[in-house]
């Protein structure tokens, strides 16, 4: 980042993590890089990754010379959570779970029911009357049933349905 008309290196969200023992969440990870996903496999996989500026992470386990300052040891609390879509169309993106799916316990989360949907929305649009939020839910519910028996070809999401709820909450006079 530029302060004071200087350039000053800031550590990544990653090493931030790392360091402090947060959780990173990285989402659609499907979308990433190959050279992307290659670096984060060997961090995930062996414990250690090599930086562009020389830097190295190893693994919190590993003894090493806590004052030399190319040695990032990793937090005990560290950890990593990645989201990704399911391989296939329509995503078109890599194939997260065959190349580092056995890396992660990995769940699959459909999306909510009706009732928890619902307040959801309510959430994102608290000025958005329940009758049409409970209609898009109804509209979405159909189309996601329709995706599944391949009838249309698009899996729609509860994100999809947020956003709606989040444009009529505010711009309310629009049809």
């Amino acid at each position: 980042k530029v302060e004071d008309g200087k350039v000053i290196a800031e550590d990544s969200p990653l090493v931030k993590a790392v360091k402090h023992g947060y959780v990173l969440v990285i989402d659609e990870i499907d979308k990433a890089p190959i050279n992307v996903t290659c670096i984060l496999k060997s961090l995930v996989e062996t414990g250690e990754m090599w930086m562009s500026d020389g830097r190295k992470i190893v693994s919190s386990d590993v003894d090493v010379d806590e004052s030399n300052e190319k040695i990032i040891k990793t937090h005990p609390g560290f950890r990593i959570v990645v989201l990704a879509n399911r391989h296939g169309f329509p995503f078109l993106s890599n194939d997260f779970f065959a190349s580092m799916g056995h890396l992660f316990a990995c769940s699959s989360i459909d999306n909510p029911e009706a009732d928890s949907e619902i307040k959801l929305l309510q959430q994102y649009g608290p000025n958005v009357d329940i009758k049409m939020i409970k209609k898009l839910v109804n509209a979405f519910s159909e189309l996601r049933s329709m995706a599944d028996t391949s009838k249309i070809s698009y899996p729609y999401s509860t994100r999809e349905v947020v956003n709606i709820v989040k444009h009529l909450n505010k711009y309310p006079d629009e049809n």
